[in-house]
């Protein structure tokens, strides 16, 4: 059989982001609020309050627009718009910090969290297609967390499965049994039924529940 692999979303990192997007929203207005307060000064220089308020605008503008199309059901986009608008803004408060008394490595120090986040953004489609579940015909693959090893098993040593709850046991020939969580799934459901379908396919029995 052909190989086929599911893509799928990890809850723990949809949190991760809700509330990332949470602390940019906070720290756009509070650097609107500061670029209002430079504009207002004596003499005000124009150059870094007006990047402040556009950075500002456009993170806030970013996360709403997100949050209307994951309630519309909208599919991702090829680059993470949100995180892009966070870079601009942390690239504003880096420049800022070039009009401080800072030591020189602290203002190096400074543009790197942004350029990360640009990086996150613009390879945001590359990052998910990463987490997957894969079926081929070797066995059963999982990988939910870009830093560890995917989780596999293969079909030679499987006698039998039994799906329950969050996770999928896989009753294997030496007797013992291999455990796979399904928890952190964000398309739980739906990842259940298709590896169950291939694994009947595969004409693996589906153990009765103990």
């Amino acid at each position: 059989m052909p190989e086929d692999v599911l893509p799928v979303q990890s809850r723990r990192v949809e949190r991760v982001k809700r509330a990332q997007t949470m602390q940019h929203v906070i720290a756009a207005l509070l650097l609107g609020q500061a670029a209002i307060g430079h504009l207002r000064a004596p003499h005000p220089e124009l150059v870094l309050p007006i990047l402040e308020l556009a950075a500002s605008a456009a993170l806030i503008v970013s996360a709403i627009r997100e949050q209307v199309r994951h309630a519309r059901g909208f599919a991702h986009e090829k680059v993470a718009w949100l995180e892009i608008a966070g870079a601009a803004m942390a690239f504003v408060e880096a420049i800022q910090r070039l009009y401080e008394p800072h030591h020189l490595s602290f203002r190096i120090l400074s543009f790197i969290p942004p350029v990360l986040l640009l990086l996150f953004g613009v390879f945001d489609i590359r990052l998910r297609s990463i987490r997957y579940l894969k079926v081929d015909d070797h066995g059963f693959a999982i990988r939910l967390r870009l830093l560890f090893p995917k989780k596999q098993v293969k079909w030679e040593h499987v006698r039998g499965f039994r799906i329950a709850e969050n996770k999928v046991a896989f009753a294997l020939h030496n007797g013992s049994t291999k455990t796979i969580s399904l928890r952190d799934v964000k398309e739980r459901e739906r990842a259940m039924r298709w590896l169950a379908d291939h694994l009947n396919r595969r004409e693996i029995p589906e153990l009765p529940a103990t």
